[in-house]
């Protein structure tokens, strides 16, 4: 009996020892290098963004904050993986409409972005910009619709990818224009505009921060931005609703993610992180230079607004046929 006894007390104090011990790691989080997932391609907006910061916030943490690009689906692919990552806190996903609120709504993906993701912190609010191919001889939105109501040829008008928030915008265009417009996918915005430029493509839409130096440098031309009033980096360019398409008020947003499971002082840690990143120069540089604006959205007010993205998105699907696949 009284070995069974010590036997009892010494499981009991070995389990207050490791829930301890959990405790102590959770307290003392970051340890190690977080990786933060970027969904898209090197080179576009969202990559510039994540790199900006991970900088950030690794000058908080104190660890190094590695981007990991896993492009592909629309950013499925890389939303996926932090979804089956350890919810540690080490894994981190920069998350945006495309695989957070639109292809949920619009299709099936492998996860429940409510259920599997914890929303930690949205980070900014950004603009798009809809540009055209010199070799399109488009110069505004009008001669679109101008071009549908003749009758003329389709025209081709790209995206960085399958379910993104630019291809939602082009299936917009396409309903609100009449105008015969073919999606042309692509694996982030980068590649894509590379094809506007060389005319494979006629029309694209993408973040300011990228579109900005094609327009600045004349080899593409600005139609109209995606802002509810015009841009100080572009006051010739008019708003979508300035050329007649005012039910199109659409911008894009980043947020950081973490797998669901992620202890409360993990989470709590990675939010007063967050939180300093707003005092970055570096940081609020970059989302100075895309036309961005900071967003302190967290929590169940982060969630809320998430909630009410899908809710529009699944509302749209059922009023237009978008092909997801």
């Amino acid at each position: 009996m009284f070995t069974y006894r010590i036997r009892a007390l010494c499981l009991v104090f070995a389990s207050l020892c490791c829930a301890a011990g959990a405790h102590a790691r959770d307290t003392d989080y970051p340890s190690k290098p977080v990786k933060l997932v970027v969904p898209y391609a090197p080179g576009g907006p969202t990559d510039l963004v994540g790199r900006s910061l991970a900088a950030a916030l690794a000058r908080r943490l104190g660890q190094p904050v590695v981007v990991e690009n896993k492009a592909g689906a629309g950013g499925v692919i890389g939303t996926s993986s932090v979804v089956n990552a350890a919810p540690d806190g080490y894994t981190l996903l920069l998350g945006l409409q495309g695989p957070i609120t639109i292809n949920p709504a619009l299709t099936k993906v492998p996860y429940d972005p409510f259920r599997d993701l914890v929303a930690v912190r949205m980070i900014a609010t950004a603009p798009m910009i809809l540009m055209a191919s010199k070799k399109s001889g488009i110069r505004t939105v009008g001669e679109i619709t101008a071009r549908a109501k003749a009758g003329a040829a389709g025209l081709n008008i790209g995206s960085s990818g399958t379910g993104t928030l630019p291809h939602v915008a082009a299936e917009l265009v396409k309903h609100e224009t009449g105008a015969n417009l073919v999606h042309v996918p692509y694996k982030g915005a980068g590649p894509a505009l590379i094809d506007l430029h060389a005319g494979h493509i006629d029309l694209l839409f993408t973040d300011l921060q990228v579109g900005l130096p094609y327009v600045q440098a004349g080899q593409v031309t600005a139609l109209a931005t995606t802002a509810p009033d015009r841009l100080p980096m572009l006051p010739n360019v008019p708003t979508l609703a300035e050329s007649g398409l005012g039910n199109m008020r659409l911008a894009g947003w980043y947020g950081v993610f973490a797998p669901q499971g992620a202890s409360a002082d993990v989470l709590s840690q990675l939010d007063r992180a967050i939180d300093g990143v707003f005092r970055d120069e570096a940081f609020m540089q970059t989302l100075a230079n895309q036309g961005s604006k900071p967003s302190t959205l967290s929590g169940p007010k982060f969630v809320e607004f998430l909630r009410g993205e899908y809710d529009q998105w699944s509302r749209l699907g059922r009023s237009i046929t978008i092909k997801m696949d």
